[in-house]
Formats: structure tokens, sequence, C-alpha cells
């Protein structure tokens, strides 16, 4: 694995040092007056990979575009992967002090690395393979990674695509009876479901991994580094464009359970529009991956 930042501009090199301090500063508080198992808890590595690591990173603000800083938080324990509190905390801190790129955080356990990498999962051997270690409070390395024959790599890849470009295909189904009966906040959630699970179905057969989370923005930036057609898809230059898109990002939760939620027919419209797009990409960019 690297550590040199040498190929990025020294104001990325100095955020990434702040969000690297703002992790660990984050845990060492949260720990504070803890008492029993918590005390044990530690950040073994933050891993930058993705764009910034490879030097492929886009900076397009007026078309709405602007790579994340990917960063893999290997912690030593899987019950800290679920200390939300933390993750939250140390967003919300960076997001206040690093402006020039949003962050895409990703938080793993070292056992759970490992066992991916020893089976061959294509995600983590890149972030091996290409990421750059910002921080490390072990000087182990992460394990060597197995490989997967061919035959293998299509077969899990076929499964896959066809379980979440399924489920794609229905929750579709039950958007356009939605939309046809005007319930509009139950089409806006099917909608949002289409969605997650086609970026779902993008990343597990392209790189066999789906972070868990139902942000569909941070699943489009995963989406991005697989073929940067993504990026077109829901564009945030306009006004409205941006509007349409948060509704639909609320949409999983606030559709359901919020009495001031709102969808209009020309937004529910225009974010259709983007989804059937999105569908024949995604279509295109798997079959690639299939043949």
């Amino acid at each position: 694995m690297k550590t040199g930042l040498d190929h990025l501009p020294k104001a990325k090199q100095h955020e990434l040092q702040t969000i690297s301090t703002i992790l660990r500063d984050t845990l060492e508080d949260y720990l504070q007056g803890k008492t029993g198992r918590r005390t044990e808890y530690r950040i073994l590595k933050i891993i930058l990979f993705g764009s910034h690591a490879k030097g492929t990173w886009v900076s397009d603000p007026e078309n709405g575009y602007i790579s994340d800083y990917d960063i893999l938080v290997v912690v030593n324990k899987p019950t800290l992967v679920d200390e939300d509190i933390v993750w939250q905390r140390a967003e919300e801190q960076i997001g206040r002090k690093v402006t020039s790129a949003p962050l895409g955080l990703i938080v793993h356990d070292l056992e759970d690395v490992n066992k991916r990498l020893l089976q061959g999962h294509y995600f983590f051997k890149d972030i091996r393979e290409e990421g750059i270690e910002l921080s490390a409070a072990t000087p182990r390395p992460l394990a060597i990674p197995g490989n997967l024959t061919e035959a293998e790599r299509r077969e899990i890849a076929q499964k896959h695509y066809d379980q979440w470009h399924g489920s794609a295909n229905d929750f579709f189904k039950l958007y356009q009876y939605a939309h046809q009966e005007s319930m509009i906040n139950a089409a806006a959630f099917n909608l949002h479901q289409v969605t997650e699970r086609l970026y779902a179905c993008v990343l597990l057969t392209c790189s066999n991994y789906l972070p868990k989370t139902h942000n569909i923005e941070k699943l489009q930036h995963l989406c991005i580094q697989i073929d940067p057609e993504f990026g077109s898809i829901f564009p945030l230059d306009s006004k409205f464009h941006r509007r349409c898109f948060r509704r639909l990002q609320r949409a999983y939760i606030d559709a359901r359970y919020s009495e001031h939620y709102e969808m209009t027919e020309e937004e529910l419209k225009y974010l259709e529009s983007e989804v059937i797009k999105l569908k024949a990409l995604t279509e295109k960019v798997c079959q690639a991956q299939l043949v």
C-alpha cells in the first residue's frame, strides 16, 4: 500500500491530514469517561482510496459533481463499526472544515477486511493495491488478496445482477402503479427504491461490494468511480434539479412518515426520466462485466 500524497495539491494534502486528525480525535473524545469494552476501541488504519488516491479526481461544480475524498477506516472491533454516533460526529466536523470535496466514508473492522481480501473481493483488493495509508496504528499490512478465477468472478457478478436488477424492476412496477393511482408519496418512495437498487446492482456486479447505507448520493459517488457516466444522471446544475434529487433522497424516510413531505407531479416525472436513464446505463455497465 502506498503512503505518499505528492500527486495531490498541497491544499488537498492538508485537508486529508485534517480528515485523519478529526477521525482519530472524535473517537478519542467519545471514549472519554467510558469504561469496559468501549475503552478498547481503536482506529487501526485510515486509507484514502478511489479517484483521489489514483489521481483521477474531478472537480466540476458547474455541473454539480466533485469527486469525494473516499476514506476507509479500519477499526479493531466489529462493534465499533456500529457506533454510528462516532462517525456522524466526525462527518459533521469534517463537513465544516473540509470544503474542496465531500467525504465518502466507510468503516470496517480489520477481521472483516482481511476476510474479504482472502476471498478475493475485488473492491478491497483495489483498495489494498491502489489506496494510500494516511494513518496507521499498526505496522501490520492488510492480508494478501486471494484470487478468484474468471469463472468464479462472473458467477458472483451474475448472481448479484439477477437479484438486484430484478428487484429494481419489481419496485419500478410498484412505482408505476402508485403514480397511476396518484399516490404521490408512495410513488416517490418506490422510485427511491428503484434508484437504490440500481446503484446496488452496479456496485455488487462490478465490485462485489455494497456499503450499509440507503443514501443514494453516496451510492452514486461510488458508481461514478466505476464509470464516470453515472455523474451525468441526476445532475445538480440547477435549482430545480437539486430540489428534485434532494426530495428523492428524503423519500426513503419522509415519504412514508412525514406529513410535511412534498413531491410535485413535475418533479416526479423528471425523476422518472432520470431513473430510466440510470436503468439503461446500469444494464450497459453491468453487461460489460458479465461477458
